[in-house]
């Protein structure tokens, strides 16, 4: 069963009111974006380089401030923080602490699988239309069954217009304390890796195609890919294609292999073969991106085993 697409409407709308209303870096109409797509001859797959300066202002808490994108006037006395944050900073997915802080911030609630939630745009956006969805309660970021049906739900409410990704703790997550995900209505690049190729792929991938709807045996992968090492064995997943025959591709992660040295932390939309940069430093890389640049990336955060069948 589909959505009737007032999901869709009122996150595209929500979306480009955020845009005018300041709460996005840079209004995406505008934006200083530069691209690169270079084509694996191998897995017969385009990877896609960006230049992204807007991601930059992230940091910037002054500017933060002066744009009222971060309220100077907070109470830092007021905000949740869970006692394992060796930072000490506060939740940035919590509703409560987004209130406090973020006053710009539209959230949209959303029920997935018996479970509610809120999506709020992404104000250092990587992908159009992209979207945190953060779990209403505080809980962590644990792969369970519950977040595969409250993925495929959610690309089914949306008519299979928004992609689904999910992190894993210590595999892109940077806050492993609440549940969350990542969408976009902008295709990725792994979607249109040929079948037979994923062994080609340079990151290690299961595709589960559906024809039925019933994307059970997505778990089953993932969770015996977990199982073998907990401690150290994570994924990343990503639910697209037809709402009613939705495609997950499962990424087996490690957590002793979580970065690559042209990009740092690798998450759910490098895995996808999407490489985002900002940093000044990194700039030489963008200029010289190719094929192999990504490839070697991905290899990197490849655990060295396979899949479970």
């Amino acid at each position: 069963m589909t959505g009737d697409g007032a999901l869709t409407e009122m996150l595209t709308a929500t979306w480009q009111r955020q845009a005018e209303e300041g709460f996005l870096l840079s209004h995406p109409d505008t934006a200083r974006i530069e691209e690169r797509i270079v084509h694996d001859a191998a897995a017969r797959v385009d990877y896609r380089f960006r230049w992204m300066p807007h991601r930059e202002i992230r940091f910037d808490v002054a500017e933060l401030e002066r744009r009222g994108i971060l309220d100077p006037d907070r109470d830092e006395a007021e905000l949740f923080r869970d006692e394992r944050d060796p930072s000490g900073r506060h939740c940035f997915l919590c509703a409560s602490n987004i209130a406090v802080c973020n006053p710009m911030e539209e959230l949209v609630p959303v029920r997935l699988a018996g479970r509610d939630y809120v999506a709020g745009a992404n104000f250092a956006w990587i992908e159009r239309n992209h979207f945190t969805v953060m779990s209403a309660e505080h809980i962590d970021q644990d792969f369970t069954p519950h977040v595969v049906a409250a993925m495929v739900e959610l690309h089914r409410q949306t008519d299979g217009r928004f992609r689904v990704l999910y992190n894993g703790a210590q595999a892109g997550a940077t806050i492993p304390w609440h549940l969350h995900y990542q969408i976009t209505t902008e295709r990725l690049p792994v979607e249109a890796l040929p079948e037979g190729r994923e062994e080609l792929y340079p990151a290690l991938l299961s595709r589960i195609r559906s024809e039925d709807g019933d994307v059970g045996s997505a778990y089953d992968v993932a969770s015996a890919w977990i199982e073998r090492d907990p401690e150290h064995h994570r994924i990343n997943m990503l639910v697209a294609g037809s709402p009613d025959q939705p495609v997950v591709f499962v990424f087996a992660r490690d957590t002793r292999l979580t970065h690559a040295a042209v990009k740092g932390l690798m998450g759910g939309f490098e895995v996808c073969g999407d490489l985002v940069y900002s940093e000044p430093d990194k700039r030489e890389v963008f200029e010289n991106a190719t094929a192999a640049v990504a490839r070697e990336a991905l290899l990197e955060i490849r655990p060295n085993a396979d899949l479970p069948a």
